[in-house]
């Protein structure tokens, strides 16, 4: 089969046109930058250019003028068609400004001088939340729907004294517990405890002020978990013991009180009371923790894993006992983390077990390991190795990568 077979009859968005050469530029497109006192210049690619086809074509018979019209319609009809070039086939192409030609001596004919540009693909960056926000945006929700909720709830005003003794005492037994549950959870704590704790004689008479004061001391953003690894000394997994204990720590505060038959209103005012200081004390450490997890970075995959885990459990359970709108924020909290981790955790590295042959320093198995002597310290702080100079010869856990 000779090349003159292999041709296939040109048309435009199925309006045939005869054709007898053909042109088309290609290449690239660059920029060249030219230089004060050099003597070479610097030629920048910017990518493929796009391909313009340039087309002398003509319609030709006793009708022509018919096929004239309807490929002037389809050059000026909007966006790509199909271009089916004798030499490259089907292509998609955008019509540019053509030419179009009559001459007496040429009767019964029509010139063409087409130019067509490939369509290409309209494309746009692809938006992506950074990794975190979404959960901090949650952790923010949350804290101010929890406000909401104790400021519904709390209430000392036209009550006996007793009800607003009790409500202090309480309030001052639960900011108390902060200092020493979970060892650490109190002291990254970035608002000192005892300056609130003094002021709560006046703060419970306006519930939403004496709320958003306390859920200031969940100290929230880059800032804590920068502060963790800075006090602590060993990075990533003090940002992980942190979050674990916060998350823990939630146990502390007991969940609502059984109701009781045959009560005052002030007596139930102050199991009211009770309950929405511990429930926003819940939901403060909640906080804290879910806003830690979208700040910190997430570098083993078993520890994320754990932290999503522990977390949502925690969500989940504090949902059980939240009434419908914060049912609600609590689960959509929930979804944040559990996306927000499970994508962070792509290429995340893996424990394994490693046991030393013998007794060893922690830069020499930390080079064995990764030929990276730096990272002896990462091998004696997740193992608790109590001198990095002697590491035992039993099962250490390591990151794979």
């Amino acid at each position: 089969m000779g090349w003159k077979d292999k041709l296939r009859p040109a048309s435009f968005r199925g309006v045939p046109f005869q054709v007898e050469s053909d042109d088309m530029t290609v290449g690239r497109r660059v920029q060249v930058f030219e230089y004060p006192q050099r003597d070479k210049p610097f030629a920048e690619d910017l990518g493929r250019a796009a391909r313009e086809i340039n087309i002398p074509g003509f319609i030709i018979g006793p009708d022509y003028m018919a096929g004239r019209d309807a490929l002037l319609a389809a050059l000026e009809a909007p966006g790509p068609g199909t271009l089916v070039h004798p030499w490259y086939g089907s292509l998609q192409v955008i019509a540019k400004p053509a030419r179009v030609a009559h001459s007496n001596d040429e009767g019964g004919l029509c010139r063409f001088s087409l130019v067509f540009v490939e369509a290409g693909e309209l494309q746009f960056p692809a938006s992506k939340a950074a990794p975190g926000v979404k959960t901090g945006l949650a952790a923010d929700n949350l804290k101010t729907s929890a406000i909401a909720d104790f400021a519904k709830r709390f209430s000392v005003d036209g009550l006996p004294s007793f009800v607003s003794d009790d409500a202090v005492a309480k309030l001052s037994g639960g900011l108390g517990q902060l200092n020493g549950i979970a060892g650490r959870v109190g002291r990254i704590l970035q608002s000192p405890v005892d300056g609130l704790s003094s002021e709560l004689g006046s703060l419970v008479r306006t519930p939403s002020s004496l709320a958003g004061q306390i859920m200031d001391l969940f100290s929230l953003g880059k800032g804590l978990v920068a502060t963790v690894a800075g006090r602590f000394g060993d990075g990533d997994a003090a940002n992980h013991r942190a979050v674990s204990g916060t998350v823990a720590a939630v146990a502390s505060y007991p969940p609502p009180a059984q109701p009781v038959a045959m009560v005052t209103p002030a007596r139930q005012q102050m199991i009211d009371n009770a309950d929405a200081v511990n429930a926003l004390l819940r939901r403060g450490l909640l906080v804290q923790a879910t806003s830690m997890v979208a700040a910190m970075p997430l570098p083993v995959h078993d520890d994320a894993v754990a932290l999503r885990r522990d977390l949502a459990k925690a969500l989940d359970s504090e949902a059980l006992t939240a009434d419908d709108v914060l049912y609600t924020v609590l689960q959509d909290t929930r979804a944040a983390v559990h996306q927000d981790i499970g994508e962070r955790m792509d290429g995340a590295a893996r424990l394994q077990l490693v046991t030393p042959a013998e007794p060893l320093p922690a830069l020499v198995l930390a080079y064995d390991l990764y030929e990276d002597v730096a990272r002896d310290g990462e091998i004696t702080a997740r193992n608790k190795i109590h001198h990095p100079g002697f590491v035992p010869a039993e099962p250490l856990k390591v990151l794979s990568a």
